[in-house]
């Protein structure tokens, strides 16, 4: 028996793994680029994790995908797969931030997902203003549009019969993490990526009208991705759940009318969030 040591893995492994089978993310995503690439396309992968979306950028037409990847242990790995799946000849690896990376030639499609709810953390929009710099006149931009919303829920704060007021993102496909809505989805703002923005501070007063009776105890931050081919996506197991604002209990009835300050720098992390409600 030759015994194997390893040294070349995805040192994230269980994110990167939990995309690649998310099989609703991944379908989503993939029927997009079906839509999207034609053949002759150059293409870009910004964090190509597992390798996928750029191996079904090549299934869909792509000539050449740059793959970009930050994480210097998956890379053997990725040199691995691209290899056993007869894919090294159009898949060319790019070991590098994609914030800061240059691309040796212009694409004509760009895609790649650095997305996390609200866009309070993660990287995609330094990712696409550098990414942007390498586009053809007509690029393609896979993730076109992203829009955030709000409401006004009621959720369960009780865990092994002890209270917790935490931030936390919401599970409806689990029961007991499904939050109970009291007012309309606000639209808290729409991100195009297939533009540099320069502009990332978010911060909005928002007037919310209460739908119907019960309790409140949460400020419910939601999204949606909006691919070029004007399909929607709006969250799975490994993409963009949404997350929950603790927020002091209300007993509420319909037409109640709340105001709701919320800012924070986008892709800037949750130490840049700041909230508050109040009763009008």
């Amino acid at each position: 028996m030759v015994e194997k040591k390893t040294k070349e893995y995805w040192s994230m492994t269980e994110g990167v793994f939990n995309c690649l089978i998310d099989k609703k993310r991944t379908l989503a995503f993939g029927k997009a680029i079906r839509n999207t690439i034609k053949d002759g396309d150059i293409v870009v992968d910004m964090g190509t994790g597992s390798g996928i979306l750029a191996m079904l950028a090549v299934d869909a037409g792509a000539k050449k995908v740059y793959a970009v990847e930050f994480d210097k242990k998956n890379i053997k790995t990725l040199e691995n797969t691209f290899k056993i799946n007869n894919y090294s000849n159009k898949i060319v690896i790019i070991e590098g931030d994609v914030t800061k990376i240059k691309l040796p030639e212009k694409v004509d499609v760009i895609m790649g997902e650095m997305i996390a709810t609200g866009l309070i953390e993660e990287l995609q929009i330094p990712a696409m203003n550098n990414v942007l710099k390498y586009a053809n006149k007509n690029v393609k931009v896979l993730l076109n549009k992203f829009e955030n919303y709000i409401d006004l829920v009621y959720n369960n704060e009780k865990f092994y019969g002890k209270n917790f007021k935490i931030v936390r993102y919401e599970y409806p496909d689990e029961n007991d993490l499904r939050s109970k809505n009291l007012s309309k989805k606000i639209l808290l703002n729409r991100i195009d990526f297939s533009v540099i923005n320069k502009k990332n501070k978010i911060k909005k007063n928002i007037v919310i009208k209460i739908e119907k009776k019960g309790f409140i105890n949460g400020i419910r931050i939601s999204s949606e991705t909006i691919f070029f081919d004007e399909t929607c996506f709006d969250y799975s197991f490994a993409y963009s759940y949404p997350i929950i604002l603790p927020i002091e209990e209300y007993k509420v009835k319909k037409g109640d009318v709340f105001l709701v300050n919320i800012e924070y720098v986008m892709c800037g992390g949750f130490k840049t969030l700041k909230y508050l409600i109040n009763k009008k």
